[in-house]
């Protein structure tokens, strides 16, 4: 199974972050067609999310343009991080 270059991770969001401020933001870059957000590693204060735009170019540019850069919140410690999501390890089901 390959990348899909529309799909990206995004890791380092506050734990109240919600789908619409995902949404708002990564919408600036061009049409999200789904957000998944999941805790992050058990005792983080941080969550995660997979975004996924219509097309790979959005994508990209988001990514170049959000990652280490974006803070959903004023008083966060670090900026979010933006990369091309990888594909689930192979494994039962």
């Amino acid at each position: 199974m390959s990348e899909d270059p529309r799909k990206l991770f995004v890791g380092q969001l506050p734990n109240d972050i919600r789908d619409d401020e995902i949404k708002t933001i990564f919408g600036t870059y061009g049409t999200v067609v789904d957000v998944h957000i999941m805790d992050g590693k058990q005792g983080a204060t941080q969550k995660c999310a997979f975004v996924t735009y219509e097309t790979s170019h959005a994508a990209e540019t988001a990514m170049g343009l959000l990652d280490n850069n974006y803070r959903f919140r004023e008083n966060q410690d670090r900026a979010v991080r933006v990369s091309i999501a990888k594909p689930r390890g192979g494994g039962g089901g």
